[in-house]
């Protein structure tokens, strides 16, 4: 972990030195103006900087995945942590990665980091997982991005209440002040499991109850709600202020299985690319639109109808998988402005 005057001087390179995620969302703007320095060869143009949400990827890290998210016409990608993407990488190898993102002409919207447990039981375990994140979120301001992505944390046994109560105490704590001082911000992905309490909106309710600051937030997926049997569009307008990123991922019920297994049973849902399940996306873009969302809408392809098994540490992704990046693009691309395929 670097020293605050590391970390600040690093902040002073980003803004001179114009790699920052920002700084390369400018481009397209400078570009319009006809005011920009010409492209270098072999570099892709960037997409302009918009008002409006941007449709990203969320993927590993790795120059090919970069290069196709560009090709099929998404304006960012949304990178989970990997050995080549990681908060103990130098400045040398963030330098890297920025440029590989200049010359593939994508965006770096935010990143995802959900292995630490926020809340754990254990004192010791949760401090360690508090300093890692505090890195995850400094990790972030290296790159020049805004959001981090994570889960709220779990304690077996623990009520609602607890549960919230014990986040709110860490991230008022030890996250806010770090948030404040480098401009970030943090949110939970509303995906039901033991380490993420707050998947319903009761438990988001109880936790916003106990943290006023806006720099805290959902990671909105609205296949989670579907699969809860919750309503998705009345979730996003409840927490229309506390809405940061977004997952575009769908989920498709399979009626016959479950009218023969029940809720508490298995294979009567399954996630799906979006527009090949039930969400009603116009319905849902349309509270983005109408709150002024501008963050990133990053297709979380967990579809596996279009996907090739065991594929996922190859460098590039196979072929028909990309095929689920690009007909979610061309289904999502028609309720929102941005790159065109």
């Amino acid at each position: 972990m670097e020293s605050e005057r590391s970390f600040w001087n690093r902040r002073n390179f980003l803004k001179v030195g114009g790699t920052s995620a920002a700084m390369l969302g400018m481009a397209g703007a400078e570009a319009a103006s006809g005011q920009a320095e010409p492209e270098p060869r072999g570099q892709a143009a960037m997409p302009a900087d918009t008002p409006y949400p941007k449709l990203s990827i969320i993927t590993p890290y790795s120059p090919q995945k970069l290069a196709f998210a560009a090709q099929a016409g998404y304006e960012g990608v949304v990178v989970t942590p990997g050995p080549e993407f990681n908060p103990q990488l130098n400045d040398s190898a963030i330098d890297q990665i920025l440029a590989t993102a200049r010359n593939a002409g994508i965006r770096i919207v935010s990143i995802e980091y959900f292995g630490p447990n926020h809340t754990d039981p254990d004192r010791a375990k949760r401090a360690a997982a508090n300093a890692e994140f505090v890195g995850a979120l400094e990790f972030c301001h290296r790159l020049g991005c805004k959001f981090v992505g994570t889960f709220s944390g779990g304690m077996p046994g623990a009520s609602v209440e607890d549960h919230a109560k014990a986040f709110a105490e860490v991230f008022n704590e030890k996250y806010l002040p770090v948030c404040e001082k480098l401009g970030v911000t943090t949110g939970w992905e509303n995906h039901p499991n033991g380490g993420n309490f707050a998947s319903a909106p009761r438990a988001m309710q109880a936790v916003f109850d106990l943290v006023p600051s806006k720099r805290l937030g959902l990671e909105f997926d609205p296949s989670h709600f579907v699969r809860q049997y919750i309503d998705p569009i009345s979730v996003a307008w409840q927490f229309k202020d506390r809405i940061l990123a977004v997952h575009a991922k769908d989920t498709e019920i399979i009626r016959p299985v479950l009218q023969q297994v029940g809720i508490a049973g298995q294979g009567w849902w399954r996630y799906r690319i979006p527009g090949q399940g039930i969400v009603n996306w116009p319905e849902f873009l349309t509270v983005l639109l109408e709150i002024q969302f501008n963050g990133g809408i990053a297709v979380e392809h967990e579809d596996q109808f279009w996907d090739a098994p065991q594929s996922g540490n190859l460098p590039d992704f196979p072929q028909q998988r990309k095929d689920g990046f690009i007909l979610a693009r061309r289904f999502l691309g028609q309720y929102l402005p941005g790159r065109l395929v």
